[in-house]
């Protein structure tokens, strides 16, 4: 699979910033362009490698402009100044971009390249409203062709800032309308229930039982900040304890993932449904992108107030390699693939369970599977050679040659698209460590 390459970076502050660049990515994204944006990167007090990578690859690096934007610039360690310092010095096209022209200028105690950055070069106008296709477009045909040249645009492209917003986000407004629906039906159910004779001194056991345990797992779990919903099932708050249990910590306290991949058990656990037990342990899988990111995860982070995530793309390779160990093994844990990994040569072309006692290695982060058995849905996209926009996959799976389950093979999957050798596992991140 081919390595990606980058035709622009979008360098942004998150307080202030985040919307507009994601916005700007998928505008550009559906023009062709293949756009780096860290909106799901942590920091860990270093300059990531693949950020500093990602930035030599584009030829283009914009920087959005918004208010206060520039201000924590004057800080040695900030990424945003680290970001404009490596462009400037590679000498990268820059082009600022002032999406509500609340930028408060540049102040004369910033670094000298910050201010030629943000002061000499021309301030691209970006109208997030009616026009903003329209002034997109302007800003492609003035300063990104010239450098990168024109690309075959996708078969939609939004042409105004509510439409925009729309294609982000339409499929978790639906789910989340259904799941507040679901509730209120529940709980109008509970109280039907309440009401019938000879029930209350049960339920009230009941109750008293499960609110032990919600302040149980909440003791247990402070470092995570878990909060439960108080209408939670013992099954759905066994099945946060067992998701909880599992999560190995990829970066100290800021990034922790799964050491298997998401069950059977877990998901149906979850949502508090019947299934058959004998898959429990099986990798969940036949789930598509959306199912997945749009409800199963809102879902999850409401029950739980925890921001349980897909990894980036980044991510997972970070993790597949051992974290901060940087294991150079072709595959996660191993430079033999029958070690660590169920692929087309063992797997006898089905999945395993994802319960660490099938007889394969972890890598060095103790994750299971990170090669093969089932593959695994990243967040991010996979821009195809025909400028089609995907989602990508990561890992290969039991029907994949080795070759196709080392950790750096990719694969893309449309977001509607579900498939029984595609999986998932889950990554926490800590929100106080993503100000940037």
């Amino acid at each position: 699979m081919a390595e990606t390459k980058y035709d622009i970076f979008i360098s942004y502050r998150r307080a202030g910033g985040a919307q507009y660049a994601r916005i700007l990515q998928l505008m550009l994204i559906q023009r062709g362009y293949n756009v780096f944006l860290d909106y799901d990167e942590l920091t860990d007090g270093k300059f990531g490698d693949h950020i500093a990578d990602a930035i030599k690859e584009a030829p283009i690096f914009m920087l959005v402009l918004s208010e206060k934007a520039l201000e924590r610039c004057k800080n040695d360690g900030d990424w945003v100044r680290q970001e404009i310092t490596l462009a400037a010095e590679l000498g990268k096209k820059i082009i600022p971009v002032d999406p509500d022209s609340s930028f408060d200028g540049v102040s004369d105690d910033l670094p000298e390249v910050i201010r030629e950055v943000a002061g000499t070069n021309q301030h691209s106008e970006i109208n997030f409203g009616q026009t903003l296709g329209v002034t997109i477009d302007f800003m492609v045909d003035k300063r990104i062709a010239p450098v990168v040249g024109k690309r075959n645009t996708s078969d939609h492209v939004d042409t105004d800032f509510d439409a925009a917003k729309e294609s982000l986000r339409k499929l978790d407004e639906h789910h989340r309308f259904m799941r507040r629906l679901a509730i209120a039906a529940l709980s109008a159910m509970v109280l039907i229930v309440l009401a019938v004779g000879g029930i209350f001194l049960h339920k009230q056991h009941q109750k008293t039982v499960l609110t032990d345990k919600r302040t149980e797992l909440e003791s247990k779990y402070k470092a995570f900040n878990l909060q439960l919903l108080h209408n939670l099932s013992m099954t759905q708050m066994q099945t946060v304890d067992n998701i909880l249990s599992t999560m190995s910590v990829v970066r100290p306290d800021t990034l922790w993932m799964s050491q298997f991949e998401f069950t059977v058990g877990q998901w149906y656990g979850v949502l508090d449904t019947v299934y058959d037990e004998n898959q429990r342990d099986m990798p969940m899988t036949d789930i598509s992108f959306g199912e997945v990111a749009m409800r199963f995860l809102d879902t999850l982070r409401n029950m739980t107030n925890i921001n349980f995530d897909l990894s980036t793309p980044e991510e997972w390779e970070y993790a597949a390699h051992g974290g901060s160990h940087h294991e150079t093994t072709a595959y996660a844990g191993s430079d033999d693939v029958d070690a660590v990994a169920w692929y087309a040569g063992n797997s006898g072309g089905k999945a395993h369970p994802s319960d660490g006692r099938q007889g394969k290695q972890p890598n060095w982060l103790d994750l299971f599977d990170m090669s093969g058995n089932v593959a695994e849905l990243c967040n991010g996209p996979f821009l195809t050679p025909d400028g089609k926009v995907l989602w990508t996959v990561c890992g290969g799976h039991y029907n994949s040659p080795a070759n196709e389950v080392a950790i750096g093979s990719r694969a893309g999957l449309d977001p509607s698209d579900k498939h029984k050798t595609v999986g998932f596992r889950l990554v926490i991140r800590n929100e106080q460590s993503t100000n940037d």
